[in-house]
């Protein structure tokens, strides 16, 4: 997130690189399924900050043994995975990630676990091309039907080509069954996995970025084009928060019981984006109710966002996730995981009620020996 003080002037010119325009890919291609069932988990990761002073085997055990204690369904990193990282680092927790969900699959013969990543600032901070941790992870996604015999479990789609800003744009669809059409399929939830990028710069000075525009009209097509079914919840995942995130933590600190519109704590402010380009409405106008984030290491807040508005198309769940290891700045107290539990025959309204945050959402673990 943000405590750092240098730039490499290599990130610089990656993301200068990024802007470039390509290949227009169909909506379609940037769609995965999984099948869904009742109470299906999403684990957050989130800021895992990996780098070459990192105790790779401490933290990579940390990590598996918290996914051991989630028994996630789909495991999705919120980015800043890695700082400073090298080749090796990202290949290894890759592995990690892919083999724990294995272990998974194979201890629940009717489920099959995955896991998926966005980016954060810090991301492409290391010793390695700008696209190699896309690549490192595309290695672990299956073609259809190869999931048990290739032993691949990455929920993952990005194209080196395409002409949208960011690596990470796609989506995956919760569906009652993956061989039916896009006319017949009944989507249950939808899982936006969205880069919202790295720097804004100002001269020598920087900012954090957002989601741009390209992406924003990415996430319309999707919602106007991807399925018939438009009677779905929708979730985003991604690291930096926009600016709403600001008026929500006001909400939530000036609400006469904030207990009724949330839970967590705000441990330090909020690290937005450098502007507020209408992100929040459009991917709200898009079927998104719900946003899940990382970047602010020690806020930990569930929030049901303008919660004291009569409209539902004015609510929105915004979460921060749980910082998911002890690298760079961070809270002994606070750091773990976070659990969304998907629950069937649920709507939008259903979805936003604090009964159900409560339900959903861990806000922070007991670790015990999680470190051992």
């Amino acid at each position: 997130m943000k405590k750092h003080s240098i730039i490499p002037l290599i990130l610089l010119i990656g993301t200068c690189i990024s802007c470039s325009k390509g290949v227009e890919h169909q909506i379609e291609e940037y769609r995965t399924t999984m099948k869904f069932h009742d109470n299906f988990k999403v684990m957050q990761l989130t800021d895992l900050h990996l780098g070459v002073e990192s105790d790779l085997a401490k933290q990579l055990k940390y990590i598996s043994n918290s996914i051991d204690h989630a028994d996630p369904d789909l495991i999705v990193l919120t980015g800043d995975n890695f700082m400073y990282g090298s080749k090796g680092i990202v290949e290894n927790l890759m592995i990690t990630l892919n083999n724990k969900c294995k272990e998974l699959t194979a201890s629940h013969p009717n489920r099959l676990t995955k896991f998926a990543i966005t980016f954060g600032n810090h991301d492409n901070q290391g010793d390695y091309p700008r696209y190699f941790i896309n690549k490192t992870v595309l290695k672990y996604v299956a073609k259809d039907g190869e999931e048990v015999k290739e032993n691949k479990y990455a929920a993952f789609l990005d194209y080196e080509n395409d002409n949208l800003f960011g690596f990470t744009n796609y989506f995956i669809d919760l569906v009652d069954d993956q061989n039916k059409s896009k006319e017949e399929v009944d989507v249950k939830y939808r899982i936006h996995i969205i880069d919202s990028n790295t720097y804004y710069y100002v001269g020598p000075k920087y900012k954090y970025d957002v989601i741009h525009d390209d992406q924003l009209e990415h996430v319309n097509k999707i919602y106007q084009t991807a399925t018939t079914d438009k009677d779905y919840i929708g979730l985003a995942f991604f690291h930096i928060p926009f600016y709403q995130f600001e008026e929500m933590k006001v909400q939530y600190k000036e609400a006469e019981d904030p207990s009724k519109i949330g839970q967590g704590e705000f441990l330090e402010g909020v690290g937005d984006g450098y502007t507020d380009n209408g992100a929040f409405r459009k991917l709200r106008d898009a079927n998104i109710i719900s946003y899940f984030v990382g970047h602010d290491h020690i806020n930990y807040c569930d929030v049901i966002y303008n919660a004291t508005s009569d409209d539902i198309k004015d609510k929105a769940i915004f979460s921060y996730g749980v910082k998911s290891t002890n690298q760079l700045y961070h809270e002994d107290a606070v750091m773990g995981y976070k659990l969304i539990n998907l629950k069937d025959n649920m709507t939008n309204e259903s979805f936003l009620s604090i009964e159900n945050i409560n339900e959903n959402f861990i806000n922070v673990i007991d670790r015990g020996d999680l470190y051992e």
